[in-house]
């Protein structure tokens, strides 16, 4: 029974040094984006693809943020799925009302075989992409982009070994349902390990000409259903390098049911099972994690019951700190990105303490949706 809690404890412990260390990482990355900058912006030549289907509630949004860049020179294009997609009415209603000069609108025409839809509509768009463009952005109709978006996305292109540049999302509910909590717990610890692991978000992402140029990007993306998971490797295979631009951070407020919520995570699993090599420690940290604090919980109520106080102590004490190491770097975190978002003249909501009592469930939440997505055999 001891030798259980001291392995059990020792892996607690290895999971709450993790996440400090991945908090500390996060940090670390978020300390100089308030800083102010030197020397003149990074702003070449931009196409902006945003690949639509169907008619995402955020879309005007969206569309009063992309159309209104504060960047110098920049196209976009807008890939609507089919002809009659309710978004294709609807992109050229807002046209019509706010006409820009350098924004066209294409229906994907290329055939789907052993790709996603969003990939097709990239794939076809950055085909068409004219010489003088040095840089290609896309993001997704959910994400609601600030005046400096696009800068703050490419800035990191500034390096020629950088030739993926991702964004970050970060919840930031209104609602306090169950859904949307978890969900933004979920988020909270995962963008931690993204952060880390190099995990790119498909909702912002840029490339440099290095990357979207070579016919090896266009051919790889067009065989993968998603399109963010996979861009470590294939920058790597490009001899590029992806990091994270913390200035892209982009705030979504979307509540959701909490049904809705996990096959929302089971669906970013299953992107990173399929796309990324790391997936298997992520599963393994998740699944050991959980199984280590039920045991110790166990184990703390029967040393407790037996009158074996300081054993019930220890045992409460790395229970405590696994659990105190993660809300600490997810507060942490939460804080730096508060600070950003503020610079920038907006402002959210914090929910910390009913953030922090979903943390005791989601290593279950988590297990359930992992089983999910390694069963998973066909994808819609």
């Amino acid at each position: 029974m001891y030798l259980l809690a001291t392995l059990c404890s020792l892996c607690l412990i290895i999971f709450g040094s993790l996440y400090l260390y991945w908090g500390a990482h996060a940090a670390r990355l978020y300390r100089g984006v308030l800083d102010p900058q030197s020397g003149e912006c990074y702003t070449p030549v931009a196409t902006v693809i945003l690949p639509l289907r169907g008619n995402d509630p955020f879309l005007v949004h969206c569309l009063d943020g992309l159309l209104n860049q504060d960047y110098p020179d920049y196209r976009v294009k807008i890939v609507v799925d089919h002809v009659s997609d309710p978004a294709l009415g609807f992109v050229r209603q807002y046209l019509r009302r706010n006409p820009h000069p350098n924004c066209e609108v294409t229906i994907r025409d290329q055939q789907v075989s052993g790709c996603g839809l969003k990939n097709a509509s990239l794939v076809q768009a950055i085909q068409s992409v004219t010489a003088d463009v040095e840089v290609v952005a896309w993001l997704d109709a959910d994400v609601l982009p600030h005046r400096h978006w696009l800068r703050d996305l490419v800035s990191p292109l500034r390096d020629a070994e950088v030739g993926v540049a991702s964004g970050v999302r970060w919840y930031a509910p209104q609602a306090t349902n169950a859904g949307t909590l978890v969900r933004h717990a979920w988020n909270a610890a995962a963008v931690l390990q993204m952060l880390s692991m190099g995990i790119a978000w498909g909702g912002s992402i840029a490339l440099s000409r290095a990357v979207f140029q070579d016919p090896r990007f266009s051919d790889t993306l067009s065989k993968m259903m998603w399109d963010d998971s996979g861009l470590k490797a294939i920058a790597e295979r490009l001899n590029q390098k992806l990091v994270f631009s913390p200035a892209a951070t982009m705030l979504n407020a979307e509540s959701i049911a909490l049904d809705s919520s996990l096959r929302f995570i089971t669906r970013q699993l299953v992107n990173a099972r399929f796309y990324h090599s790391h997936f298997w420690f992520i599963a393994t940290l998740g699944f050991v994690s959980a199984l280590s604090q039920t045991v110790l919980v166990g184990l703390g109520l029967l040393f407790l019951y037996q009158g074996q106080q300081l054993a019930a102590g220890l045992v409460s004490g790395v229970l405590g700190f696994a659990g105190a190491a993660v809300a600490f770097s997810i507060y942490r975190l939460g804080s730096r990105i508060e600070r950003l978002v503020q610079s920038r003249g907006g402002q959210f909501r914090r929910h910390p303490l009913k953030t922090m009592g979903y943390l005791w469930v989601m290593p279950y939440l988590f297990c359930g949706c992992l089983i999910a997505a390694i069963r998973t055999r066909t994808i819609d």
